[in-house]
Formats: C-alpha cells, structure tokens, sequence
C-alpha cells in the first residue's frame, strides 16, 4: 500500500537556511521558484487529463525551428529510466531506490519492475496523487509515494542503497543545491551509487531548452558548474560524467560519513 505524506510546510522550514538578510532574500526567491515548478507540474497534469499536449502551448516559431524536433528526441535519453543509470545503479533485490525528484517515471518506464524497492519524492502534488491512481491501477508493489522538496526528506539516515536525481537542479541556486545535496547524502548508505544532471552550458541546444522549459513555466536559475561540482565532490566522488547531452550526467558514489550540518 502506498503511503502519501501530506505536504509538510516546506515553504516555512526556514531552519534550513543560514540566518541573515541576504541569507532570507535567497529563501524566499527559492521558495517562489518552488511555488512555480509546482505549478507548472500540476498543470501537466491537469493538461494530461484534458488531452492537451503541454508543447502545443509553445509558440509555433520555435517548434518549427530546425533543433526542436532533434531536440524533442534527444530528451529521451534524459530520465532514470535510461539504460546507462540502470546499468551504474545496478538495482538488486534487496536495494531501496529513491527516486528523487519522481514526476511520473514509475508510470513512464515502469521502475517498479526493477528488482529493487520503489520510493518517489516530487513537489507536485497532482503528479503524487496521479502515480498513487497508477499504483492502485495496476496494484504496483512500491516502497511508498511522497510530497515534498528536497530540502528536508522523510527518511531516515542511510536508509536508501542507490538514487537518481533527474531535471530537478537546473531550477535551484547553489545555495538550496548544497542543501539538498547534504540531505541527499544523509538518507543514503556509504558507497551507495547517484545518477543526477545539470544543464549542459556548452551542449548546442542548451538554449533552446532554456527556452522551452521557459515557456512551460519552469524557468531554470543560472549557476556555476565550478560551484556545483566543487559542492559535488564535498559529498560524493564523481566517477564518471556523460557530456554528449543537453543535461550533463553525473554518476557519482557517496563519500564517507559526514558530520550533521548545527
């Protein structure tokens, strides 16, 4: 049986932030950007229900240029679904999977039937109560389906083997990143193994995404890969990074025990 968590106040754990006025203004500039993505989430949902493609809704000068449809099947490599993250998470029986960041990748490439144990966390309410309807549907056997952002996961320490963070950072400052990051790492067990992405500045459809994801109302915030990777590799040793795509792939392990952030 699923279990939804109702959506906790993530918009007020302001705990989670240094103190200060520039340390506040960043929250709350965070806290709208998240209001946003949820929104734009929840209205694909809706848009799904109603038979409404969300790419019908950006302008048609920039669907027929040249790169869109390239572009349009170049993302299908970009999920957890994809060949190479199964084949670096190794999934096995006895392994829990978070699945952070979910929107609908139990439903699109069906992760129940890995061999390990299902668990998704998103913002967006609407897709958690979608994918708790396919559960049911279909009587999926999962871990369980959670409401919530990254900043504060409803697990405890080193209870997860393997995660996958997917089309999720490229809408965060490096300041929640480095949150998210920590806690990442405080529900996974040593050595476990990550797959998670960030846009590819140099890739040649960078902008193009930029500007479809605009349109869909998710506007990305602009960081330093510097100051990603150096957040990064404080965590997690990086073995290897897949740069032929639009989304730079990181597969990364956890790195030793770290002290609890006071």
């Amino acid at each position: 049986m699923v279990i939804l968590v109702s959506c906790k106040s993530w918009l007020t754990s302001g705990e989670i932030w240094p103190r200060g006025k520039g340390n506040s203004e960043m929250k709350h500039n965070m806290t709208e950007q998240l209001k946003r993505i949820r929104k734009a989430y929840d209205l694909i949902v809706e848009q799904y229900h109603e038979g409404i493609d969300p790419f019908d809704k950006i302008p048609s000068e920039l669907r027929s240029s040249p790169d869109f449809k390239t572009f349009q099947e170049s993302t299908g490599q970009i999920n957890c679904g994809a060949a190479d993250v199964r084949e670096y998470l190794e999934p096995k029986p006895e392994m829990r999977f978070l699945d952070a960041g979910c929107s609908a990748n139990l439903f699109n490439y069906r992760l129940d039937k890995w061999p390990s144990t299902y668990y998704g966390v998103d913002i967006s309410p609407s897709l958690i109560k979608a994918m708790e309807r396919f559960v049911v549907r279909e009587d999926v056997s999962i871990g369980g389906l959670w409401v919530r952002d990254l900043s504060k996961l409803p697990f405890k320490d080193n209870f997860f083997h393997i995660a996958s963070v997917i089309g999720v950072f490229e809408y965060c400052t490096l300041e929640y990143i480095n949150i998210a990051l920590f806690e990442l790492h405080r529900v996974l067990k040593p050595q476990s193994r990550v797959v998670l992405d960030i846009p590819n500045e140099k890739h040649p459809h960078y902008h193009l995404m930029l500007k479809v994801e605009e349109e869909l109302g998710r506007p990305h915030i602009a960081f330093s890969r510097l100051g990603f990777d150096k957040i990064l590799q404080s965590l997690f040793h990086i073995r290897r990074i897949d740069s032929s795509q639009v989304m730079l792939k990181y597969f990364v392990e956890t790195a030793k025990q770290i002290s609890k952030k006071s």
